[in-house]
């Protein structure tokens, strides 16, 4: 059996790659695109499997070649169906993040939710989405999303993690780790943290992740207490963000799915985080994230000063039920949940 993923995000992403290592043992799994698929479906069983769809037609620079893009890939992938082939598809955000053509994207994902196999969501709030768009609840799989720790190196204490960034033992450390979106709240955060800074002056910020204008140093330090990291983050660097933190902090105005939340609970670290329902799918407030109202930034404010107060016991029980919340779902687990729904759902 050949397993086909597409697109190819495994640069800066190890989503895809941990989820082929747990395949493997069922299938040979590789990157393909949908003329991919069709090749081999003409000698193999194959499965295609479809993340982050507006790729299809990220390159286009007009709605019409957009829409050419996207009508050349559902002629082939009919094509494919009619051969036997089987296709999946994991919902990884309700819409594109830059979503240039909204009419297009809903009748992507509407197309894909009624075509496919195994719809893949990561939560109730998902599920509801995809249930809305066409797909049946018989072909749509729940499995949160599965602990992305093992993909990084986690060879360093706390301390040489605050040592890389000259913070002392005693500091109260937030972090923000990702790539610097409008809708991840950055301003928000920076705003909410210089009133806690104003008046718990242990209190540090590390801000990590590609933004506009790139840098080269270690790290800059652009307002007093906040430490900024203004570029793609290395895998061997990953760690010292996350072990140098005592809280990663994440005030999304939207979201679906957060790659940064499986990431900070497998590393141990509660997370601070916006009342939003995808969000509370997956942590819960004095278990292992502090929760403040989506939107209030007096509230966000009161989250983070609380976080200055807690004792060293009360941190480790929330880093200790975060890792045990990361570790209850592996990407075996979801593999082994797409074998059998394909199972469950092959053809007479």
């Amino acid at each position: 059996m050949i397993w086909l993923f597409f697109p190819d995000f495994r640069v800066g992403n190890p989503y895809q790659d941990l989820l082929a290592k747990a395949l493997s043992s069922d299938a040979e799994v590789r990157a393909g695109t949908i003329t991919d698929a069709l090749e081999a479906v003409a000698t193999t069983p194959t499965i295609f499997h479809v993340h982050w769809e507006d790729t299809l037609y990220a390159h286009a620079s007009s709605e019409s070649e957009a829409c050419g893009s996207t009508e050349a890939f559902f002629t082939e992938l009919a094509v494919f169906r009619e051969l036997g082939g089987r296709l999946v598809w994991t919902v990884h955000n309700a819409a594109p993040h830059e979503d240039r053509f909204p009419a297009l994207s809903a009748r992507v994902r509407r197309a894909l939710a009624a075509e496919a196999d195994i719809v893949h969501v990561h939560g109730p709030v998902a599920a509801g989405l995809m249930r809305q768009a066409g797909a049946t609840d018989c072909r749509i799989l729940v499995v949160p999303h599965p602990n992305l720790a093992p993909a990084y190196p986690n060879d360093i204490d706390d301390a040489a993690a605050r040592r890389y960034f000259g913070l002392r033992p005693e500091e109260t450390v937030f972090a923000f780790l990702g790539s610097m979106r409008a809708y991840k709240g950055l301003g928000t955060l920076l705003r909410a943290f210089a009133e806690v800074h104003r008046t718990q002056p242990a209190a540090q910020l590390i801000l990590a992740g590609r933004q506009v204008r790139n840098g080269d140093a270690r790290f800059l330090m652009p307002a007093p207490g906040v430490r900024l990291i203004p570029h793609f983050v290395d895998d061997g660097i990953v760690q010292y963000v996350l072990r140098a933190a005592d809280y990663m902090v994440l005030p999304y105005q939207r979201i679906l799915t957060s790659g940064a939340v499986a990431l900070a609970l497998g590393f141990g670290r509660p997370v601070i985080i916006p009342d939003l329902p995808a969000l509370l799918e997956v942590v819960q407030a004095g278990r292992e994230a502090l929760v403040f109202q989506a939107g209030n930034e007096d509230d966000l404010v009161r989250c983070m000063l609380d976080a200055c107060t807690h004792g060293r016991q009360v941190r480790s029980d929330l880093g200790r039920q975060a890792r045990h919340t990361a570790e209850s779902v592996t990407f075996e687990h979801l593999a082994r949940a797409l074998i059998a729904g394909l199972a469950l759902g092959a053809p007479s």
